[in-house]
Protein backbone atom coordinates (compact mmCIF):
# COMPACT_ATOMS: atom_id res chain seq x y z
CA UNK A 1 0.00 0.00 0.00
CA UNK A 2 1.30 3.46 -0.94
CA UNK A 3 0.91 5.31 2.35
CA UNK A 4 1.61 8.63 0.65
CA UNK A 5 -1.40 8.28 -1.65
CA UNK A 6 -4.32 10.49 -0.67
CA UNK A 7 -7.92 10.73 -1.85
CA UNK A 8 -10.11 13.79 -1.69
CA UNK A 9 -13.73 14.03 -2.87
CA UNK A 10 -16.06 16.96 -3.48
CA UNK A 11 -19.84 17.13 -3.92
CA UNK A 12 -20.86 20.33 -5.69
CA UNK A 13 -23.73 21.71 -7.72
CA UNK A 14 -22.14 20.26 -10.89
CA UNK A 15 -21.63 16.76 -9.53
CA UNK A 16 -19.10 14.63 -7.69
CA UNK A 17 -15.34 14.62 -8.12
CA UNK A 18 -12.60 12.34 -6.87
CA UNK A 19 -8.88 13.14 -6.94
CA UNK A 20 -6.21 10.63 -5.94
CA UNK A 21 -2.70 12.07 -5.64
CA UNK A 22 0.77 11.05 -4.56
CA UNK A 23 1.45 13.50 -1.73
CA UNK A 24 5.21 13.19 -2.20
CA UNK A 25 5.18 14.40 -5.79
CA UNK A 26 1.66 15.91 -6.03
CA UNK A 27 1.26 13.79 -9.16
CA UNK A 28 -2.33 12.95 -10.07
CA UNK A 29 -3.03 9.21 -9.96
CA UNK A 30 -6.76 9.27 -10.74
CA UNK A 31 -9.31 12.00 -11.44
CA UNK A 32 -12.99 11.03 -11.75
CA UNK A 33 -16.05 13.21 -12.36
CA UNK A 34 -19.71 12.19 -12.08
CA UNK A 35 -22.21 14.72 -13.37
CA UNK A 36 -25.16 15.50 -11.13
CA UNK A 37 -26.97 18.77 -11.70
CA UNK A 38 -28.80 20.08 -8.65
CA UNK A 39 -28.85 23.73 -9.72
CA UNK A 40 -32.53 23.68 -10.69
CA UNK A 41 -33.49 22.72 -7.14
CA UNK A 42 -30.92 24.90 -5.42
CA UNK A 43 -31.56 28.21 -7.15
CA UNK A 44 -35.31 27.81 -6.94
CA UNK A 45 -34.88 27.37 -3.15
CA UNK A 46 -36.22 23.83 -3.30
CA UNK A 47 -34.80 20.83 -1.42
CA UNK A 48 -32.47 18.55 -3.37
CA UNK A 49 -34.63 15.69 -4.66
CA UNK A 50 -34.33 12.30 -2.99
CA UNK A 51 -33.40 10.69 -6.33
CA UNK A 52 -30.39 13.02 -6.63
CA UNK A 53 -29.26 12.22 -3.08
CA UNK A 54 -29.57 8.54 -3.98
CA UNK A 55 -27.35 9.11 -7.03
CA UNK A 56 -24.82 10.99 -4.85
CA UNK A 57 -24.42 8.14 -2.42
CA UNK A 58 -24.27 5.59 -5.24
CA UNK A 59 -21.42 7.51 -6.90
CA UNK A 60 -19.64 7.86 -3.56
CA UNK A 61 -19.75 4.11 -3.05
CA UNK A 62 -18.07 3.78 -6.45
CA UNK A 63 -15.39 6.26 -5.35
CA UNK A 64 -14.84 4.28 -2.16
CA UNK A 65 -14.37 1.10 -4.17
CA UNK A 66 -11.71 2.82 -6.30
CA UNK A 67 -9.95 4.08 -3.17
CA UNK A 68 -10.07 0.56 -1.77
CA UNK A 69 -8.57 -0.79 -5.01
CA UNK A 70 -5.58 1.49 -4.40
CA UNK A 71 -5.60 0.45 -0.71
CA UNK A 72 -5.99 4.10 0.29
CA UNK A 73 -7.23 4.62 3.83
CA UNK A 74 -6.51 8.35 4.01
CA UNK A 75 -9.30 10.28 2.30
CA UNK A 76 -11.74 13.15 2.86
CA UNK A 77 -15.16 14.21 1.60
CA UNK A 78 -16.13 17.85 1.16
CA UNK A 79 -19.28 19.68 0.12
CA UNK A 80 -19.29 22.97 -1.76
CA UNK A 81 -20.57 26.18 -0.19
CA UNK A 82 -23.31 26.44 -2.80
CA UNK A 83 -24.61 22.96 -1.97
CA UNK A 84 -24.46 23.70 1.77
CA UNK A 85 -27.14 26.34 1.15
CA UNK A 86 -29.68 23.71 0.08
CA UNK A 87 -32.70 23.70 2.36
CA UNK A 88 -32.06 20.02 3.15
CA UNK A 89 -28.25 20.21 3.40
CA UNK A 90 -28.25 18.61 6.86
CA UNK A 91 -30.36 15.74 5.50
CA UNK A 92 -27.91 15.25 2.63
CA UNK A 93 -24.95 15.08 5.02
CA UNK A 94 -26.79 12.62 7.26
CA UNK A 95 -27.78 10.36 4.36
CA UNK A 96 -24.22 10.39 3.01
CA UNK A 97 -22.91 9.29 6.40
CA UNK A 98 -25.57 6.63 6.96
CA UNK A 99 -25.11 5.10 3.51
CA UNK A 100 -21.33 5.39 3.09
CA UNK A 101 -19.89 5.94 6.57
CA UNK A 102 -18.12 9.13 5.40
CA UNK A 103 -18.49 12.45 7.18
CA UNK A 104 -19.33 15.30 4.80
CA UNK A 105 -17.44 18.52 5.64
CA UNK A 106 -18.87 21.75 4.25
CA UNK A 107 -16.52 24.30 2.70
CA UNK A 108 -17.01 28.05 2.97
CA UNK A 109 -16.55 30.40 0.00
CA UNK A 110 -13.32 31.69 1.53
CA UNK A 111 -11.97 28.15 1.88
CA UNK A 112 -12.86 27.25 -1.71
CA UNK A 113 -11.07 30.38 -2.91
CA UNK A 114 -8.06 29.64 -0.69
CA UNK A 115 -7.64 26.08 -1.92
CA UNK A 116 -8.05 26.99 -5.59
CA UNK A 117 -5.52 29.78 -5.10
CA UNK A 118 -3.03 27.31 -3.63
CA UNK A 119 -3.14 25.14 -6.73
CA UNK A 120 -2.69 28.10 -9.09
CA UNK A 121 0.12 29.62 -7.01
CA UNK A 122 2.04 26.35 -7.23
CA UNK A 123 1.66 26.51 -11.02
CA UNK A 124 2.80 30.14 -11.05
CA UNK A 125 5.84 29.41 -8.91
CA UNK A 126 6.74 26.53 -11.22
CA UNK A 127 6.18 28.84 -14.23
CA UNK A 128 3.50 26.61 -15.74
CA UNK A 129 1.45 29.72 -16.51
CA UNK A 130 3.16 32.24 -18.85
CA UNK A 131 2.13 35.44 -17.03
CA UNK A 132 3.62 38.77 -18.12
CA UNK A 133 2.21 41.39 -15.73
CA UNK A 134 3.09 41.99 -12.08
CA UNK A 135 -0.61 42.00 -11.19
CA UNK A 136 -2.46 38.70 -11.43
CA UNK A 137 -6.15 38.15 -10.77
CA UNK A 138 -7.45 34.68 -10.01
CA UNK A 139 -11.12 34.48 -10.99
CA UNK A 140 -13.00 31.52 -9.57
CA UNK A 141 -16.35 30.95 -11.23
CA UNK A 142 -18.67 28.20 -10.09
CA UNK A 143 -22.38 27.78 -10.64
CA UNK A 144 -23.54 30.55 -8.33
CA UNK A 145 -20.52 32.54 -7.14
CA UNK A 146 -17.56 34.47 -8.51
CA UNK A 147 -14.43 35.18 -6.46
CA UNK A 148 -11.81 37.75 -7.41
CA UNK A 149 -8.36 37.55 -5.81
CA UNK A 150 -5.54 39.96 -6.62
CA UNK A 151 -1.85 39.10 -6.32
CA UNK A 152 1.08 41.45 -6.86
CA UNK A 153 4.36 39.64 -7.63
CA UNK A 154 2.65 36.50 -6.25
CA UNK A 155 1.91 38.26 -2.94
CA UNK A 156 -1.73 38.32 -1.83
CA UNK A 157 -3.43 41.74 -1.99
CA UNK A 158 -7.16 41.14 -1.46
CA UNK A 159 -10.07 38.83 -2.23
CA UNK A 160 -13.79 39.55 -2.78
CA UNK A 161 -16.68 37.37 -3.82
CA UNK A 162 -20.03 37.99 -5.49
CA UNK A 163 -23.20 35.91 -5.63
CA UNK A 164 -22.90 35.77 -9.38
CA UNK A 165 -22.35 32.66 -11.49
CA UNK A 166 -23.62 31.24 -14.80
CA UNK A 167 -26.22 28.90 -13.30
CA UNK A 168 -27.49 31.54 -10.88
CA UNK A 169 -27.65 34.15 -13.68
CA UNK A 170 -29.45 31.75 -16.02
CA UNK A 171 -31.96 30.83 -13.32
CA UNK A 172 -32.54 34.44 -12.21
CA UNK A 173 -33.18 35.67 -15.74
CA UNK A 174 -34.95 32.64 -17.20
CA UNK A 175 -38.38 34.27 -17.34
CA UNK A 176 -37.08 37.71 -18.29
CA UNK A 177 -35.02 36.43 -21.21
CA UNK A 178 -38.04 34.69 -22.73
CA UNK A 179 -39.84 38.02 -23.11
CA UNK A 180 -36.85 40.34 -23.70
CA UNK A 181 -36.13 41.24 -27.34
CA UNK A 182 -32.35 41.27 -26.75
CA UNK A 183 -31.22 38.67 -24.24
CA UNK A 184 -27.55 39.70 -24.56
CA UNK A 185 -28.37 43.25 -23.54
CA UNK A 186 -30.49 42.05 -20.61
CA UNK A 187 -27.76 39.72 -19.38
CA UNK A 188 -25.11 42.39 -19.77
CA UNK A 189 -27.16 44.93 -17.81
CA UNK A 190 -27.84 42.36 -15.09
CA UNK A 191 -24.13 41.55 -14.67
CA UNK A 192 -23.23 45.25 -14.69
CA UNK A 193 -25.74 45.88 -11.91
CA UNK A 194 -24.23 43.15 -9.74
CA UNK A 195 -20.67 44.45 -10.25
CA UNK A 196 -21.52 48.15 -10.13
CA UNK A 197 -19.89 48.60 -6.72
CA UNK A 198 -16.70 46.72 -7.66
CA UNK A 199 -14.39 49.75 -7.76
CA UNK A 200 -16.02 51.55 -4.83
CA UNK A 201 -15.72 48.57 -2.49
CA UNK A 202 -12.09 47.78 -3.25
CA UNK A 203 -9.88 47.86 -0.13
CA UNK A 204 -7.21 50.54 0.11
CA UNK A 205 -4.59 47.85 -0.49
CA UNK A 206 -5.91 47.19 -4.02
CA UNK A 207 -3.51 47.97 -6.88
CA UNK A 208 -4.56 49.32 -10.25
CA UNK A 209 -2.95 48.60 -13.61
CA UNK A 210 -2.57 46.09 -16.46
CA UNK A 211 -2.93 42.50 -15.31
CA UNK A 212 -3.06 38.84 -16.20
CA UNK A 213 -6.37 37.15 -15.49
CA UNK A 214 -6.42 33.45 -14.65
CA UNK A 215 -9.84 31.85 -14.95
CA UNK A 216 -10.59 28.90 -12.69
CA UNK A 217 -13.81 27.36 -13.82
CA UNK A 218 -15.55 24.09 -14.49
CA UNK A 219 -18.11 25.93 -16.58
CA UNK A 220 -18.28 25.85 -20.42
CA UNK A 221 -15.93 28.72 -21.29
CA UNK A 222 -12.87 26.97 -19.89
CA UNK A 223 -13.83 23.80 -21.76
CA UNK A 224 -14.04 25.39 -25.23
CA UNK A 225 -12.00 23.78 -27.99
CA UNK A 226 -10.10 26.81 -29.34
CA UNK A 227 -7.99 26.44 -32.47
CA UNK A 228 -4.36 27.66 -32.53
CA UNK A 229 -4.35 28.61 -28.85
CA UNK A 230 -1.01 28.62 -27.01
CA UNK A 231 -0.85 27.20 -23.46
CA UNK A 232 -4.61 27.68 -23.25
CA UNK A 233 -4.03 31.44 -23.20
CA UNK A 234 -5.81 34.25 -25.02
CA UNK A 235 -4.79 37.87 -25.39
CA UNK A 236 -7.49 40.46 -24.74
CA UNK A 237 -7.79 40.95 -28.50
CA UNK A 238 -8.19 37.20 -29.10
CA UNK A 239 -10.81 36.99 -26.37
CA UNK A 240 -12.79 39.85 -27.91
CA UNK A 241 -12.69 38.05 -31.27
CA UNK A 242 -13.91 34.84 -29.61
CA UNK A 243 -16.65 36.81 -27.85
CA UNK A 244 -17.87 38.24 -31.17
CA UNK A 245 -17.99 34.76 -32.76
CA UNK A 246 -19.76 33.11 -29.84
CA UNK A 247 -22.24 35.78 -28.82
CA UNK A 248 -24.65 35.36 -31.75
CA UNK A 249 -23.79 31.77 -32.69
CA UNK A 250 -26.41 29.06 -32.91
CA UNK A 251 -26.47 26.22 -30.41
CA UNK A 252 -25.44 23.71 -33.08
CA UNK A 253 -22.49 25.88 -34.15
CA UNK A 254 -21.25 26.04 -30.55
CA UNK A 255 -21.55 22.28 -30.20
CA UNK A 256 -19.81 21.53 -33.51
CA UNK A 257 -17.13 24.22 -33.55
CA UNK A 258 -16.26 24.63 -29.88
CA UNK A 259 -17.26 21.34 -28.28
CA UNK A 260 -19.80 22.88 -25.90
CA UNK A 261 -21.98 20.29 -24.23
CA UNK A 262 -25.64 20.63 -25.07
CA UNK A 263 -26.48 20.74 -21.35
CA UNK A 264 -24.20 23.76 -20.88
CA UNK A 265 -25.27 25.85 -23.87
CA UNK A 266 -27.49 28.06 -21.69
CA UNK A 267 -24.55 28.78 -19.37
CA UNK A 268 -22.01 29.90 -21.98
CA UNK A 269 -23.58 33.30 -22.69
CA UNK A 270 -23.80 34.36 -19.00
CA UNK A 271 -20.25 33.23 -18.37
CA UNK A 272 -18.60 34.84 -21.39
CA UNK A 273 -20.40 38.13 -20.63
CA UNK A 274 -19.27 37.91 -17.01
CA UNK A 275 -15.64 37.23 -17.97
CA UNK A 276 -15.64 40.12 -20.47
CA UNK A 277 -16.84 42.46 -17.72
CA UNK A 278 -14.19 41.19 -15.31
CA UNK A 279 -11.44 41.61 -17.91
CA UNK A 280 -12.43 45.25 -18.31
CA UNK A 281 -12.59 45.85 -14.55
CA UNK A 282 -9.17 44.27 -13.94
CA UNK A 283 -7.54 45.80 -17.05
CA UNK A 284 -6.52 42.30 -18.12
CA UNK A 285 -4.24 42.06 -21.15
CA UNK A 286 -4.22 38.26 -21.14
CA UNK A 287 -6.68 35.54 -20.13
CA UNK A 288 -5.29 32.19 -18.97
CA UNK A 289 -7.47 29.11 -18.44
CA UNK A 290 -6.62 26.93 -15.46
CA UNK A 291 -8.21 23.57 -14.77
CA UNK A 292 -7.03 23.53 -11.16
CA UNK A 293 -9.91 22.87 -8.78
CA UNK A 294 -10.64 23.02 -5.08
CA UNK A 295 -9.55 19.38 -4.89
CA UNK A 296 -6.06 20.21 -6.20
CA UNK A 297 -5.68 22.79 -3.45
CA UNK A 298 -6.98 20.40 -0.81
CA UNK A 299 -4.39 17.85 -1.94
CA UNK A 300 -1.59 20.43 -1.71
CA UNK A 301 -2.84 21.46 1.71
CA UNK A 302 -2.73 17.83 2.85
CA UNK A 303 0.81 17.46 1.48
CA UNK A 304 1.86 20.49 3.55
CA UNK A 305 0.07 19.21 6.65
CA UNK A 306 1.68 15.78 6.29
CA UNK A 307 5.16 17.25 5.92
CA UNK A 308 5.67 16.27 2.26
CA UNK A 309 5.62 19.89 1.05
CA UNK A 310 7.10 23.14 2.39
CA UNK A 311 4.62 25.53 0.77
CA UNK A 312 3.15 28.15 3.12
CA UNK A 313 -0.01 29.94 2.00
CA UNK A 314 -0.95 31.51 5.34
CA UNK A 315 0.06 34.95 4.00
CA UNK A 316 -3.32 35.11 2.27
CA UNK A 317 -5.20 34.63 5.53
CA UNK A 318 -2.99 37.02 7.52
CA UNK A 319 -3.15 39.78 4.90
CA UNK A 320 -6.90 39.33 4.57
CA UNK A 321 -7.23 39.94 8.32
CA UNK A 322 -4.95 43.01 8.13
CA UNK A 323 -7.07 44.40 5.28
CA UNK A 324 -10.17 43.86 7.42
CA UNK A 325 -8.52 45.56 10.42
CA UNK A 326 -7.57 48.53 8.24
CA UNK A 327 -11.14 48.77 6.98
CA UNK A 328 -12.38 49.06 10.58
CA UNK A 329 -9.61 51.57 11.39
CA UNK A 330 -7.84 49.50 14.03
CA UNK A 331 -4.81 51.42 15.33
CA UNK A 332 -1.96 49.70 13.42
CA UNK A 333 0.93 50.10 15.89
CA UNK A 334 -1.11 48.75 18.81
CA UNK A 335 -2.36 45.90 16.62
CA UNK A 336 1.15 44.91 15.53
CA UNK A 337 2.56 45.14 19.06
CA UNK A 338 -0.21 43.05 20.62
CA UNK A 339 0.15 40.49 17.84
CA UNK A 340 3.92 40.29 18.39
CA UNK A 341 3.52 39.88 22.16
CA UNK A 342 0.75 37.27 21.77
CA UNK A 343 2.75 35.13 19.34
CA UNK A 344 5.87 35.37 21.52
CA UNK A 345 3.87 34.20 24.53
CA UNK A 346 2.35 31.37 22.49
CA UNK A 347 5.77 30.17 21.33
CA UNK A 348 7.32 30.32 24.81
CA UNK A 349 4.34 28.57 26.41
CA UNK A 350 4.24 25.67 23.96
CA UNK A 351 5.26 23.06 26.58
CA UNK A 352 2.34 24.26 28.70
CA UNK A 353 -0.48 24.68 26.19
CA UNK A 354 0.40 21.84 23.73
CA UNK A 355 -1.40 23.61 20.87
CA UNK A 356 -0.77 23.36 17.12
CA UNK A 357 0.58 25.65 14.40
CA UNK A 358 -3.00 26.10 13.18
CA UNK A 359 -4.03 27.24 16.67
CA UNK A 360 -1.17 29.77 16.52
CA UNK A 361 -2.65 31.17 13.30
CA UNK A 362 -6.07 31.49 14.98
CA UNK A 363 -4.44 33.46 17.81
CA UNK A 364 -2.71 35.69 15.26
CA UNK A 365 -6.04 36.37 13.54
CA UNK A 366 -7.69 37.22 16.87
CA UNK A 367 -4.82 39.55 17.81
CA UNK A 368 -5.10 41.40 14.50
CA UNK A 369 -8.90 41.68 14.71
CA UNK A 370 -9.66 41.96 18.42
CA UNK A 371 -10.39 45.72 18.25
CA UNK A 372 -12.45 45.87 15.03
CA UNK A 373 -15.61 46.33 17.12
CA UNK A 374 -14.42 49.75 18.33
CA UNK A 375 -15.40 51.04 14.88
CA UNK A 376 -19.02 50.48 15.90
CA UNK A 377 -18.80 51.51 19.56
CA UNK A 378 -15.74 51.70 21.86
CA UNK A 379 -17.82 50.72 24.91
CA UNK A 380 -17.95 46.91 25.11
CA UNK A 381 -16.27 46.84 21.72
CA UNK A 382 -15.38 43.19 22.20
CA UNK A 383 -19.06 42.27 21.66
CA UNK A 384 -19.04 44.10 18.32
CA UNK A 385 -15.72 42.46 17.42
CA UNK A 386 -17.31 39.08 18.02
CA UNK A 387 -20.21 39.91 15.68
CA UNK A 388 -18.08 41.43 12.90
CA UNK A 389 -15.63 38.51 12.81
CA UNK A 390 -18.39 35.91 12.77
CA UNK A 391 -20.12 37.63 9.85
CA UNK A 392 -17.12 38.51 7.68
CA UNK A 393 -15.54 36.10 5.22
CA UNK A 394 -11.77 35.68 5.70
CA UNK A 395 -9.90 33.76 3.02
CA UNK A 396 -8.60 30.39 4.19
CA UNK A 397 -10.79 30.14 7.28
CA UNK A 398 -13.79 27.92 7.76
CA UNK A 399 -16.99 29.31 9.26
CA UNK A 400 -16.22 27.34 12.40
CA UNK A 401 -12.71 28.79 12.71
CA UNK A 402 -14.16 32.29 12.38
CA UNK A 403 -16.47 31.47 15.31
CA UNK A 404 -13.46 30.42 17.40
CA UNK A 405 -11.54 33.60 16.51
CA UNK A 406 -14.64 35.68 17.30
CA UNK A 407 -14.92 34.01 20.71
CA UNK A 408 -11.23 34.71 21.46
CA UNK A 409 -11.77 38.37 20.54
CA UNK A 410 -14.93 38.46 22.67
CA UNK A 411 -13.00 37.35 25.78
CA UNK A 412 -9.85 39.43 25.27
CA UNK A 413 -11.25 42.20 27.47
CA UNK A 414 -13.30 42.15 30.67
CA UNK A 415 -15.67 39.22 30.29
CA UNK A 416 -14.58 35.63 30.85
CA UNK A 417 -16.16 32.43 29.52
CA UNK A 418 -17.27 31.46 33.01
CA UNK A 419 -19.32 34.68 33.19
CA UNK A 420 -20.77 34.24 29.72
CA UNK A 421 -21.89 30.64 29.57
CA UNK A 422 -24.89 31.37 27.35
CA UNK A 423 -22.48 32.18 24.52
CA UNK A 424 -19.55 29.92 25.42
CA UNK A 425 -21.54 26.72 25.84
CA UNK A 426 -22.16 26.59 22.08
CA UNK A 427 -18.62 25.19 21.72
CA UNK A 428 -17.66 21.64 22.63
CA UNK A 429 -15.27 20.92 25.50
CA UNK A 430 -12.08 20.78 23.42
CA UNK A 431 -12.94 24.04 21.66
CA UNK A 432 -13.78 25.75 24.95
CA UNK A 433 -10.31 24.88 26.22
CA UNK A 434 -8.75 26.18 23.01
CA UNK A 435 -10.66 29.48 23.20
CA UNK A 436 -9.84 29.84 26.90
CA UNK A 437 -6.10 29.27 26.37
CA UNK A 438 -5.80 31.61 23.40
CA UNK A 439 -8.01 34.29 24.99
CA UNK A 440 -5.90 34.14 28.16
CA UNK A 441 -2.72 34.66 26.12
CA UNK A 442 -4.28 37.52 24.14
CA UNK A 443 -5.40 39.19 27.39
CA UNK A 444 -1.84 39.31 28.69
CA UNK A 445 -0.54 40.67 25.38
CA UNK A 446 -3.27 43.32 25.22
CA UNK A 447 -2.67 44.40 28.83
CA UNK A 448 0.92 45.31 27.94
CA UNK A 449 -0.34 48.07 25.62
CA UNK A 450 -3.86 48.69 26.86
CA UNK A 451 -3.46 52.49 26.79
CA UNK A 452 -1.95 52.21 23.28
CA UNK A 453 1.11 54.27 24.27
CA UNK A 454 3.62 51.60 23.20
CA UNK A 455 5.68 51.98 26.38
CA UNK A 456 6.85 48.36 26.08
CA UNK A 457 8.65 47.28 22.94
CA UNK A 458 10.12 43.95 23.94
CA UNK A 459 9.33 41.12 26.35
CA UNK A 460 10.86 37.86 27.52
CA UNK A 461 9.10 34.94 29.14
CA UNK A 462 10.25 32.38 31.69
CA UNK A 463 8.26 29.69 33.49
CA UNK A 464 9.15 29.28 37.15
CA UNK A 465 6.25 27.29 38.56
CA UNK A 466 3.97 28.29 40.10
CA UNK A 467 4.73 31.59 38.32
CA UNK A 468 5.00 32.85 34.77
CA UNK A 469 7.56 35.64 34.84
CA UNK A 470 7.06 38.14 32.07
CA UNK A 471 9.97 40.58 31.81
CA UNK A 472 9.17 43.80 29.98
CA UNK A 473 11.80 46.25 28.75
CA UNK A 474 10.86 49.89 29.26
CA UNK A 475 12.23 53.07 30.81
CA UNK A 476 8.76 54.56 31.38
CA UNK A 477 6.35 54.49 34.29
CA UNK A 478 4.28 51.30 33.96
CA UNK A 479 1.90 51.80 36.89
CA UNK A 480 -1.15 51.59 34.63
CA UNK A 481 0.21 48.54 32.80
CA UNK A 482 0.96 46.84 36.13
CA UNK A 483 -2.62 47.45 37.30
CA UNK A 484 -4.17 46.31 34.00
CA UNK A 485 -1.87 43.28 33.84
CA UNK A 486 -2.81 42.26 37.39
CA UNK A 487 -6.50 42.39 36.50
CA UNK A 488 -6.28 40.62 33.14
CA UNK A 489 -3.85 37.96 34.36
CA UNK A 490 -6.44 36.40 36.69
CA UNK A 491 -8.05 34.51 33.81
CA UNK A 492 -4.63 33.24 32.68
CA UNK A 493 -4.00 31.84 36.15
CA UNK A 494 -7.39 30.09 36.13
CA UNK A 495 -6.67 28.58 32.71
CA UNK A 496 -3.03 27.51 33.01
CA UNK A 497 -2.47 27.23 36.76
CA UNK A 498 0.42 29.69 36.59
CA UNK A 499 0.38 33.11 38.24
CA UNK A 500 1.72 35.76 35.84
CA UNK A 501 4.15 38.25 37.35
CA UNK A 502 5.32 41.39 35.56
CA UNK A 503 8.96 42.32 35.92
CA UNK A 504 10.33 45.58 34.51
CA UNK A 505 13.85 46.12 33.28
CA UNK A 506 15.51 49.09 31.67
CA UNK A 507 15.86 48.98 27.90
CA UNK A 508 19.60 49.41 28.38
CA UNK A 509 19.78 46.19 30.43
CA UNK A 510 21.36 43.16 28.88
Amino acid sequence: MATHYFGTMLISVQGLDLLIVDLKTLKTIERVHKELSVGDNLYHHQPIQFELVDQMTSSLRGFLQLLNDYQIEDYQLWGSEALSRATNADFIADQVFLRTGIKLNWLSISEETYYRNQAVLVDLHQKRVPTEQNLTYLIGINSGNTTITEFNHFSFVYSNYYSLGPVRIAEDLESLRQSAPNSVEVLSDYIDSKLSDYKRLLPQEAIDGPSDLILLSSMPLSQLTIENEQHHTLTAKQFDALFDRVIDASDQFLIDQYGVKESEISLLLPEILLVRKLMHLTQATTLHFSHNTVLDGLAINEAVRSGYSKYDFSEQTINSAITMANHYRVEPVHRELVTKFALHLFDQLKPIHQLTARDRLLLQMAAILHDVGAYVEPHEHYLHSDYIIRHTSIIGLSVHERQIIAAIARYHSSKTPSEDLSHFQKLDTEERLLVAKLAAILRLADALDDDQQQKIRRISVSIKAPELVLTVYSNENLSFEQWEFSYKSQFFEETFGLKPRLKQRSVTSK
